[in-house]
């Protein structure tokens, strides 16, 4: 019985990583019994591929090491051919982190992380943060003067059509947007701010007047800047609109332009365009100077959401620093710009129960099984 058995053998010794099959001498590849034995610690990979003709495959790792610092250590690559482990050499993967990233600046949207057990990285504009949307500054006698005619538009603190000394620079829907809608939330905020200015500077003083939103500071650009006297909000056609008023916050000193004058604010509910105005003096020889409104904008808001069944540790910056996340949990970061780049690694460490190391991929990779029966060294365990 022994003779026959040992002329379908082969026996192959094993130092170095690489595929079985290609370490067998070609006079006995095809020889049904095929034996390998490491005879040195393996760093790396051990392959066996496919081969109808070898109906039993042992891997005997006596004592000898097989890690693998970046995937798994074995691909039993015969479906139909169960390896038969042998020996006590651990054979584990040391791959325990993974490192995702989108480089383009615009993106939003949703990465799925394969590696990481389909773990999720989203990036999406729901985080809002104040900035400045209007900084006009001008230089006095150089700012954007009202309209001399009357411009017919809609009051909606009376909601009727009424004309106005308007100034044609922000009658825009532009810059309704900007002002925070027909709400002017934007408006209705302390550090909102404006200047206005003389257009014929050898006439009076360089600036005229300021004014700011409710409960601002006392002064802006320099001069006394009252809150508004009127800021009341009206329901018009479902939409809320506001109406503000401001005293005597611009000074006229030209003839026919003397006194001082209120300042006017809402959005023109015929067309949606913001509307800054005056209803006295010579518009044209009033101008406003600067202009200040802070409000809202969308951000980003970047989310990891770790599939794994150990918690995940995030390092990298961008944008997340020495942040751990339980399995199942998700951990968030946002971003006050429109930046949608990141690069997260996610680091696993520890064992499970049994004293096997976690790693990202399992031991064996390929299509065929592995037999463990006869082995007594440690596995590492992929950590999903």
């Amino acid at each position: 019985m022994s003779i026959p058995l040992i002329s379908n053998l082969s026996f192959t010794k094993v130092s170095s990583a690489g595929n079985l099959n290609d370490k067998v001498p070609a006079t006995r590849i095809n020889l049904p019994v095929q034996y390998f034995k490491n005879v040195d610690n393996i760093s790396g990979n051990l392959t066996l591929d496919d081969n109808t003709a070898h109906k039993k495959v042992i891997l005997d790792t006596q004592d000898k090491t097989i890690n693998n610092t970046s995937g798994t250590p074995l691909n039993n690559n015969k479906p139909n051919t169960t390896m038969d482990l042998k020996g006590s050499g651990n054979i584990q993967s040391q791959l325990k982190s993974h490192t995702v990233s989108v480089s383009n600046t615009d993106y939003t949207g949703t990465t799925t992380v394969t590696a990481l057990n389909d773990s999720l990285v989203i990036v999406d504009d729901s985080h809002t943060y104040d900035t400045t949307v209007v900084d006009v500054e001008k230089s006095a006698g150089s700012g954007n003067s009202f309209g001399d005619g009357s411009t017919t538009v809609k009051n909606p603190l009376t909601n009727s059509n009424e004309g106005w000394l308007v100034n044609e620079a922000y009658y825009t829907t532009a810059y309704t947007s900007l002002i925070g809608g027909t709400s002017m939330a934007n408006a209705n905020r302390s550090d909102f701010g404006m200047s206005f200015t003389h257009a014929f500077l050898e006439d009076g003083t360089p600036i005229s007047g300021a004014l700011t939103g409710p409960g601002g500071p006392s002064t802006f650009d320099g001069r006394t800047a009252p809150d508004p006297s009127v800021n009341s909000t009206h329901t018009i056609g479902g939409n809320t609109y506001r109406y503000m008023k401001c005293d005597d916050c611009i000074v006229g000193v030209n003839n026919g332009n003397s006194g001082v004058f209120d300042f006017y604010a809402f959005v023109d509910v015929n067309t949606g365009k913001l509307v800054f105005a005056m209803n006295q003096g010579r518009g044209a020889f009033n101008q406003i100077k600067n202009v200040k409104v802070v409000g809202p904008v969308n951000g980003r808001k970047i989310r990891f959401t770790n599939n794994l069944s150990i918690p995940a540790f995030l390092t990298g910056g961008n944008p997340f620093t020495d942040v751990s996340v339980n399995s199942s949990a998700t951990v968030t970061a946002t971003r006050d710009s429109t930046v949608g780049s990141f690069e997260i690694t996610a680091s696993i460490t520890g064992s499970d129960g049994g004293g096997q190391p976690y790693a990202l991929v399992s031991v064996n990779d390929g299509a065929g099984s592995i037999n463990t029966t006869d082995y007594t060294g440690t596995f590492s365990v992929r950590a999903f």
